[in-house]
């Protein structure tokens, strides 16, 4: 697998599915969506997966548009949204989610805008982890979803103690960071580093737009 610069995926991801949104098809415009699944090749299958699961809702999407519609027009829009998700999937597959603190760092977005995306992606992954303790808790405890009152109970009990618990986590987090002398700003090292494969995708989703609006 290719690894690819999160400042220049992000990027990347910004103006490939702004291009795809407001164009209409021709075969040319999937070269940077090529690319990015022969870099991820050994995660092709997995990719393919989540855009299957996607395609529940997009075909929703595509019948509601159909009786709107022509079926040119739903069915373009039906493939340009498959392009842009297939997309920014197989370019984030392998991300923690931190790769776009660091890519909005790198670019010198607003400290306020990363900081605010920080703090939110670290409490999704705290959650996340209590969620899992606590399924695997009620696993071994031989807990079985119903349609009971206990279910419901349980669930209503689970849900309540994730509130609970985040708030409490929330300021936990936020004492910690004042103590550290938080500021609004979260340091981070600039670990942009342009490689030949980023500069291949640089290319190809440059020379989509200048076919589109110079030649």
């Amino acid at each position: 697998m290719i690894n690819l610069s999160p400042t220049v995926s992000f990027v990347s991801v910004i103006f490939y599915s702004l291009f795809i949104s407001f164009s209409t098809l021709e075969l040319i415009y999937i070269s940077p969506l090529i690319y990015v699944l022969f870099c991820e090749y050994k995660n092709f299958f997995y990719i393919l997966k989540r855009v299957v699961l996607l395609n529940i809702f997009i075909l929703i999407i595509f019948i509601i548009l159909l009786f709107q519609t022509s079926l040119q027009e739903s069915l373009n829009i039906y493939l340009r949204t498959n392009i842009i998700i297939a997309f920014n999937i197989a370019l984030f597959f392998r991300s923690s989610g931190y790769d776009i603190v660091r890519a909005l760092n790198d670019l010198r977005a607003p400290k306020k805008v990363v900081s605010i995306i920080y703090f939110t992606l670290k409490m999704i992954q705290i959650l996340r982890d209590e969620l899992k303790t606590i399924r695997t808790t009620l696993k071994s405890r031989g807990f079985k979803a119903n349609s009971s009152f206990f279910t419901y109970e349980t669930y209503g009990n689970l849900f309540g103690h994730i509130i609970v618990k985040s708030i409490k986590k929330a300021q936990s987090l936020e004492e910690s960071f004042k103590l550290r002398g938080f500021h609004g700003r979260i340091y981070l090292m600039n670990t942009i580093k342009i490689s030949y494969y980023d500069l291949v995708l640089i290319f190809l989703v440059t020379m989509l737009y200048i076919k589109r609006f110079v030649v």
